[in-house]
Formats: C-alpha cells, structure tokens, sequence
C-alpha cells in the first residue's frame, strides 16, 4: 500500500509541475516567480524523498 501512496504522490507533484507555471504563474513576467516555484517545489520533492525512503530496509 505504501507504494501506491508514493505513486499517486508522484502523480500529483508531475500535474503541479505541469500546470502550475503555464497557467496559475504563466501571466506573470518576472522570473522570480519561476525561480520561487521551482525552488519550493523542489524542497517538498526532497521533503517526500527523506520521508519515503526512512524506512528503507526496515519491516513495516
């Protein structure tokens, strides 16, 4: 079950990833505001990963 989580998380960050620059930051003509959404969304990527893989090799 803890695979199926990890995948619709992955699903999820890859529609963010998709449609949050063409259409919710799309309009606004500064590169900060790429810049600000890559960043955060790669922290909470790396967030997912270290919670993910804390587990790794243990028993559930």
């Amino acid at each position: 079950m803890r695979g199926f989580y990890f995948l619709a998380i992955l699903i999820t960050v890859t529609l963010i990833d998709l449609f949050v620059p063409y259409i919710a930051i799309g309009h606004i003509a500064s590169l900060w505001a790429s810049y600000l959404f890559w960043s955060l969304l790669t922290l909470v990527v790396i967030g997912f990963v270290i919670i993910y893989t804390s587990r790794w090799g243990r028993r559930s």
